[in-house]
């Protein structure tokens, strides 16, 4: 394999680890929000946020090698896809270019299951918030009025729309 090309590679396995750490983090991630611990909720986020910004480093370096290897095939950079890759030296390195297949495709397996686990966990926190703002509109008696009381008039007698105080401590 050329120089260009094995620095690519290595780039992708970089990429590979870094991808498997966010999903373990998404995943984690998870758990804390199940658990409702905010400081590991935090934490999981920050950790997040740390492996996103590592990947775009890592994706700008396997960028600026693969503007070297497009010097060297003096092709465009546009052109130069990973299948474009795995194409153009298929017939003559089929061993690197299915070390390439293999990269490609286990990160956009990767991809997809962080982005599943990240929407897992988004619907799971939209599910929370709803709860707890039906909580809160229940304790401040802001709920639906359930009134069926009538007067004599044979009018609907309105609820209170107060506070309603829960417990108090003596």
């Amino acid at each position: 394999m050329e120089k260009p090309l094995v620095q690519i590679y290595q780039s992708l396995q970089k990429l590979v680890g870094l991808h498997r750490q966010l999903l373990e983090s998404v995943r984690l991630e998870r758990e804390t929000l199940v658990q409702a611990d905010l400081s590991g909720i935090q934490c999981a986020t920050l950790a997040k946020q740390s492996l996103i910004q590592e990947i775009h480093h890592a994706e700008g370096v396997r960028l600026k090698q693969s503007g070297e290897l497009a010097l060297f095939w003096k092709k465009p950079l546009r052109e130069l896809t990973l299948p474009n890759i795995i194409m153009t030296i298929q017939g003559e390195d089929a061993r690197g270019a299915e070390q390439f297949r293999s990269m490609y495709n286990t990160l956009n397996v990767l991809i997809q299951r962080i982005t599943d686990q990240n929407q897992s966990n988004l619907v799971l926190i939209e599910k929370s918030l709803e709860h707890v703002h039906q909580m809160k509109k229940n304790i401040l008696n802001e709920a639906a009025p359930q009134s069926t009381t009538y007067s004599q008039q044979g009018q609907r007698v309105s609820s209170a729309h107060h506070s309603r105080l829960i417990s108090k401590e003596v």
